[in-house]
Formats: structure tokens, sequence, C-alpha cells
């Protein structure tokens, strides 16, 4: 499992242009601290702006504009017009794209608009002193002095994408304009286009090169030029960004870490989630002192922690900051999925927002029982299973093997049912060697043939549940609700307080609930789609045995980002064949092999 060690600041390469080193840290630090809670500075905002603007100048100039570049060049000093058209075009283009992640504080971006910016003064005294050379080289200064702001990754340029991604976008370019040109009418250009002369015309309109003979006649016949140069720029644009892609992740697994891991839960465990932490499709991102944790996978560019941190309270906090800002120097959002209620103020400092996705079904086994008018079909439900020879049956670890071929045979029927299927993050998976480690509690008929079967695991005697609870297809009506009712009193006799049943997503709020108007917009939105999802049959089951309802939370930073992490924790909970150092599959590295 790939373990990302402590955060630290980048190293600092290049030579600095102050006097003193102590200077030199006075300055970073006053530009560290100008960033904000979102961890984008003011300056990082300031330079991006500095920068579009400098690139849109350029193409102007090219298209035309100079009046416009008069104008605006004493505020935008990155000016290229003195150079060949060609080469105008391609800085601008380069500099658009470049502000974007100049204010995503990408490292490679920096590096791309301080060459430039350095050009740019060289040509400025090409030309004689002047207050635009001035400028370019107070942006140099302020690039090299505010380095450390950009401190976001990029994974390696992937040219190969980025010719793809320019073939397919000048494709689609020259046929829009092929086709564009010898379908427009003659009283637009005054010209009937042949399909040599709308190759050509196409041809020189994608270059940014022009034609001084097609002169539009038409409105239409401006707008069809713009949207050449439209189509050329976004094309351009949009290949040139495969040369800032985040930081790729790469799963790999080691050991040693998860050893660490192991014994920071086994001191440190809150709820039976944080055994799933061990799981070995799981990387680690660790506090300074190694005695917290936090256990988390990336996909879609989207770090995804399973629950809160483990480890001393006094370390949470510094740990998730970190880990934040590890997210952020690669390039990945962050988002904390099934987070207590304990932690939510914490997470809401450090500028992260919270959305309520459901209530873990909770039984309090003291006080549970199947007296009263309410629990009647249950009583009759198990009075009618008995009589037919049906019984538990409790097997402590290590389950014999008999047992566990008797348990595959029932999980293959399970999972034949329409929508069920091996998942992973949040839960465990059919593993011999994992079942084999925990107590099984099975439902069986008379002739010993196994019905039903939940495996179990807890952290401590607070509170117990169940992770793998399947059955087969063949079984009689209210085997499961049989289970749970011997379930509750096998946890009871153990000295259990609680058993926890599991997650009832986005169950509404109750009156004492706090939730902010985003939450309750995204509540009310999967109600009306209930008909897809369900929700209220899975909350109306549980609610059968719960006693009381525990609120959990998705934390997550901003809401353009939700739709992507929802695809992400689809992604991570979805069984892959990963490879360890060694060459073993994930399917290899189960739970609790030694």
């Amino acid at each position: 499992m790939r373990a990302v060690s402590p955060y630290t600041s980048h190293e600092r390469g290049a030579p600095t242009l102050v006097a003193t080193e102590r200077h030199s840290q006075r300055l970073q630090c006053m530009a560290r601290d100008v960033a904000g809670p979102d961890g984008l500075s003011f300056i990082a905002v300031f330079l991006a702006t500095i920068t579009l603007g400098s690139g849109i100048l350029n193409l102007i100039s090219v298209m035309g504009g100079a009046s416009q570049t008069k104008v605006l060049a004493p505020v935008f000093p990155l000016e290229f017009i003195s150079l060949s058209r060609t080469l105008t075009i391609l800085i601008g283009l380069a500099l658009i794209v470049a502000s974007l992640n100049i204010y995503k504080r990408k490292k490679r971006a920096w590096g791309i608009v301080l060459a430039l910016s350095s050009f740019s003064t060289t040509l400025h005294l090409t030309r004689g002193l002047n207050y635009e050379e001035a400028l370019s080289f107070a942006l140099f200064l302020l690039l090299l002095l505010t380095r450390d702001v950009f401190t976001v990754k990029s994974g390696r340029p992937d040219f190969r994408s980025v010719l793809l991604r320019l073939l397919v976008s000048a494709v689609a370019a020259i046929a829009y304009g092929i086709t564009g040109f010898w379908l427009l009418d003659e009283r637009h250009f005054g010209i009937h286009f042949r399909t040599g002369d709308a190759i050509v015309a196409t041809l020189r309109f994608l270059f940014l090169s022009g034609d001084a003979r097609l002169l539009p006649h038409t409105p239409y016949g401006h707008w069809f030029l713009d949207s050449l140069y439209i189509i050329t720029l976004t094309a351009s644009v949009y290949s040139g960004f495969a040369l800032f892609r985040p930081r790729l992740y790469q799963f790999r697994i080691v050991p040693r870490e998860r050893a660490v891991a192991r014994e920071i839960v086994q001191q440190y465990a809150r709820t039976p989630l944080d055994l799933f932490k061990l799981w070995p499709d799981k990387s680690y991102f660790f506090s300074p002192s190694h005695r917290c944790v936090i256990a988390y996978r990336v996909a879609d560019n989207i770090a995804i922690a399973l629950g809160d941190p483990v480890g001393p309270e006094g370390e949470i906090e510094p740990t998730v900051r970190e880990f934040l800002e590890m997210c952020r120097d690669s390039g990945w959002a962050a988002a904390f999925y099934q987070t207590l209620p304990d932690f939510v103020p914490l997470y809401l400092r450090l500028g992260m927002k919270k959305l309520k996705i459901g209530d873990d079904a909770m039984v309090d086994l003291l006080d549970f029982s199947l007296d009263g008018k309410s629990k009647r079909e249950l009583r009759s439900k198990v009075r009618q299973l008995e009589d037919m020879g049906i019984h538990t049956l409790e097997c402590e670890p290590p389950v014999p093997d008999d047992m566990i071929a008797q348990l595959k045979t029932v999980s293959d029927q399970w999972l034949r049912i329409p929508g069920r299927r091996e998942r992973s993050f949040t839960l465990g998976q059919f593993d011999p060697d994992y079942l084999r480690s925990k107590p099984v509690l099975s439902v069986v008929d008379s002739t010993g043939t196994v019905l039903a079967f939940i495996n179990l695991i807890s952290v401590d005697r607070a509170e117990i549940t169940g992770d793998l609870m399947r059955r087969r297809t063949d079984v009689p009506n209210g085997i499961m609700d049989y289970l749970f009712i011997k379930l509750f009193r096998y946890a009871r006799e153990r000295g259990y307080a609680r058993f926890s049943l599991g997650m009832a997503p986005m169950t509404g709020f109750q009156e004492h609930e706090e939730a902010t108007a985003e939450e309750r917009a995204i509540h009310g939105l999967f109600q009306q789609l209930n008909f897809l999802f369900s929700f209220r049959g899975l909350h109306h089951y549980k609610a059968k045995f719960a006693t009381s309802w525990e609120p959990r939370y998705l934390i997550y930073r901003n809401l353009l980002e939700l739709p992507r992490t929802a695809f992400a924790l689809r992604r991570v909970s979805e069984i892959r064949e990963e490879k360890d150092e060694g060459g073993a599959s994930e399917e290899k590295q189960a739970y609790g092999r030694k």
C-alpha cells in the first residue's frame, strides 16, 4: 500500500536575489501569510490576472486590434507583438493556459510564466529602457520572491495526450471551417466557395493569419469568421491543459506502513469503520509523529479519506490540515466520507463544508426487546421459523474450513441477485482468511445447511456491527429479521452495549439538527428521486430495530466538487486488481493475513 510521508514544504531550488538568507525567508513567509483559507493567495490571483490579460493582449494584436493593444499594454506587460504572428499566437495561448494554472498555484505554470516574463524583459531592453521594461522586470522579481506560493505539482507532461487532443481538435475545426465556407451563401462574402477555396480559407483562419480578400458583407459573415478564431483558440487551450494535469496517484502496497497503521488503529480506533482502513485498498497519510493516520484513496483527482483520522485527539486537527495541504500540492481535491459528528467543527474551522449523507441505525442492546404490540410480527416470525427447525450457529475464530465452504456457497448465490456485487473501501469482501479471523453467526436449517450468515467486527465493547450479511436465494421469508434478532441477543450476552445496523442514506433531518441551505436542497432532491434509490425503504427496514440514529457526514471543499466526488466514491468502491511491490494482487493481501 502506498503510504504518503508526512508533508514537508518543497525544497528551495533556485538562488534568491535578496541579499541574505534571513531576508529571503522573511519574504517567503510574508508570501505564505497572504494565502487565504482556500490556499489560494492574493499574489497568485494577481499574477493569474496579469498572465491572462497579457495572453489576450497578444492574441488581439494578431487579430488586428492594434489600437486596443496600445491602450492595454501599460496594464499587461508581457507583450510580444514585435515577434512573428505565429510565435505571438503560441505565446499568447501559452499565457492563457498558464493563467488558470497560476491561479491553481501550479509549479510548472510558475516556471513557464517566469521564463516568458524574462523573455519579455529582454525584448523590451532591446528597444531601450522604458516603463514597460520596468513592469516586466517587476513581474519577474515578484514571481521569484513568491515561488513558495506555487507548490502544486503536476504530473509528467503527457505529450502523447497533447498531440492526440491537437489532432482531434484540428480535424473537428477543419471540418467545421470547410463545411461552413462551402455552405455559405454568396451574399455573405460576395464569393462562391468551391471545395479548394473552402480548404484554403479555413487553413488561413485556423492559423490566425486571416485573408485580406475575405471581407464579410453581412453580420452572419462576421460571426462565422469570429467563430473560426474561437474554435482555434479553444482547441489550442484544450490541448495545452494536458501539460498541467494533476500529479498522478500511484497505488503501491508498503507493508511497513500498513503495520504502523494497524498499531494506530488498534490503539485509537473509535468505531468498527476504522477497521476497514486496514484493508489493502487504502493509502496512508501519517502525522509527523506517526501516531495519527488518515486512510484514503484517490479517484478522478479527488483524495477520499475514509471516516475521520485515527490517533490522539490533539493530533487530529494538524493532521487534517497537513493532509489538505498535501492534496492541494498534488492538485487533488479532498473529501472525508462517513465522518462522525465529533469532528465536524474541526473541519469547518479548516474551511471545509459538511453534507449530512445519512444516519447510522443504532440498537441499544440493553433496551432492545421483542415485547410490545409493535414487535408482534417479529415474535410470530421467530416462532414460525423455529418450528421449521431453523436455528442459529455461532462460530468463533478461527472458523473451520467446512463452514467457510458453506459460507462461500451462500455468498455466491447472494452475488447472483441483481444489483449485488462485491464492493470495497467501506466494506470487506469475501475472503476465506478474513472470514476465518472474525466471529460468524449463521442461520441453518434442520439438516445443518447454512441459509444466511453475518460476520462481526468491533474495536471495543461499546459497539459491534456486521460486515458481510448474505443469504441464499431460496430461503423462507424473514430469515434476515431472524438473524438480526438472534444477533442482538448474541452481542448482549458478550457484553456489547450497542449494535450498528449501518447507514441509511439521505434520511432527512431531525428537529434539533442544524442544516445548511445546501444540505436541505440536496436532501430534498434525493427524496424526490426515491423511486430510483429506495432510500425510504432501507430506512423503514432498519427502523424496525433501531433505538436511535446518529448522523454521518461527507466533508468537502466546495459545492462544485460534489458531483465529481460522487463519481470518485463510486470508483473507489469498485473492486480492482491492484499490485503490491512484489507483484501480488490486492485479493492476495486480504485483511488479517500475515
